[in-house]
C-alpha cells in the first residue's frame, strides 16, 4: 500500500526525476547522483541510488531539453530499477517562460525469492529463485519559471503500469503501479549582504492514498564560485531533515540527515548523498575571431 516512488531530500537538485519538464530552469547543463541509505540499523533497509543528466540543445534559441536517468532501488528482497528518457519545449509566457515536458522510460521490478527464509521447505505460494517483471512507464509535467521563482506540477506512472512476475512459469504474481502527483515550487531571495541568499523550496507528491509534503529552506553564502550552506526540512509527521553543503567550481557536494519523528526514531534515520556537476550550454561557439594588426594602431 505504500507509495512506489523513492523520496530524495535533495529533490531541488534532481527535480527532473519528479518532473520532466524541470530541465534548463537555469540555462545549463546538469548531472547529478543521488545516493539514499534509509533507516540505518534494520536488516535489508532500502538503498536508493539515482544518477540523471539534462541540457538544454544549443539551437532555436534553446527551447528544446532533453535529460535521461537511471534509477536502482534495493528494499528487503525486491529491486527496483528504471531508465528514464526526458524531452521538455520552452515557451515564453508574460515575463516569464514555461517548459512542457514528458517523460518515457522502462520499470523493471525484481523479487529475489532465493533468500526467502520459510517454516515449511518449497511451499509452491513462494518462488524459489528470481523473478522478474517489465513493463513501460510514461509521466509528464509542467514548470514555470519567472524571475526568482518557479512552480511546477507533474504526474507519474500515468499509463497505470502492471508489473507481472513469474509470467508462464505457473505461479504469476502482479504489482500494479498506481499514478504519482508532484507539486514543486521554490524561489531564490537575495537579501542586503550580496554574498548571502536564502532558498526556500517545497515538495508536495500523492497517489490519493499516500501522501507527502516537504517545507525546505537553505541559507547561503557565495564569494566567487564557491558556495557553503546549510539547510533543513520539515515533513509534517514524518521527519526532520538536516543538510550541509558547499559548490566549488561548479560541483555541488551535499550531505543530508533525516530524523524520522515516528515510530523508526531518529537513530534509525536516513543518510542522504548528493553529487551534481554544471556547465553552460555552448556546443556551438558564435562569431569570429578578432585579428588586429600594429600598422593600424
Amino acid at each position: 500500500q505504500a507509495q512506489s516512488d523513492p523520496h530524495f531530500p535533495y529533490f531541488s537538485e534532481g527535480e527532473n526525476f519528479y518532473n520532466p519538464a524541470a530541465m534548463n530552469r537555469d540555462g545549463r547543463a546538469n548531472v547529478v547522483g543521488s545516493l539514499s541509505m534509509q533507516m540505518r540499523g534494520y536488516t535489508n533497509a532500502p538503498v536508493t541510488m539515482f544518477v540523471g543528466a539534462n541540457t538544454a540543445l544549443p539551437f532555436w534559441k534553446q527551447r528544446h531539453s532533453i535529460g535521461v536517468g537511471l534509477l536502482n532501488e534495493t528494499a528487503g528482497l525486491f529491486t527496483n530499477r528504471r531508465l528514464l528518457f526526458d524531452y521538455a519545449y520552452k515557451i515564453g509566457i508574460g515575463k516569464g517562460w514555461m517548459n512542457i515536458g514528458i517523460q518515457a522510460g522502462v520499470m523493471s521490478e525484481e523479487f529475489n525469492g532465493g533468500k526467502l527464509k520459510l517454516e515449511t521447505q518449497n511451499d509452491p505460494a513462494f518462488p524459489s529463485g528470481q523473478e522478474r517483471g517489465t513493463v513501460g512507464d510514461l509521466g509528464a509535467g509542467v514548470l514555470y519559471v519567472r524571475d526568482i521563482w518557479y512552480l511546477g506540477a507533474s504526474a507519474q506512472h500515468l499509463n497505470f503500469p502492471h508489473v507481472e512476475f513469474g509470467k508462464g512459469q505457473g505461479n504469476t504474481a502482479v504489482m500494479d503501479i498506481k499514478p504519482t502527483l508532484y507539486l514543486t515550487g521554490g524561489c531564490n531571495i537575495a537579501l542586503r549582504n550580496p554574498l548571502i541568499s536564502v532558498q526556500p523550496c517545497f515538495l508536495a507528491e500523492s497517489d490519493l492514498d499516500f501522501y507527502r509534503v516537504d517545507l525546505s529552506v537553505r541559507g547561503s553564502y557565495q564569494y566567487d564560485s564557491a558556495l557553503f550552506y546549510l539547510g533543513a526540512t520539515y515533513s509534517p509527521g514524518i521527519s526532520v531533515t538536516a543538510m550541509v553543503g558547499g559548490k566549488f567550481m561548479d560541483v555541488l557536494i551535499g550531505y543530508a540527515y533525516e530524523f524520522y519523528t515516528g515510530g523508526v526514531g531518529a537513530k534509525n534515520g536516513s543518510h542522504d548523498l548528493m553529487v551534481s556537476w554544471q556547465t553552460d550550454v555552448d556546443f556551438f561557439k558564435k562569431g569570429k575571431n578578432v585579428h588586429k594588426s600594429v600598422r593600424y594602431l
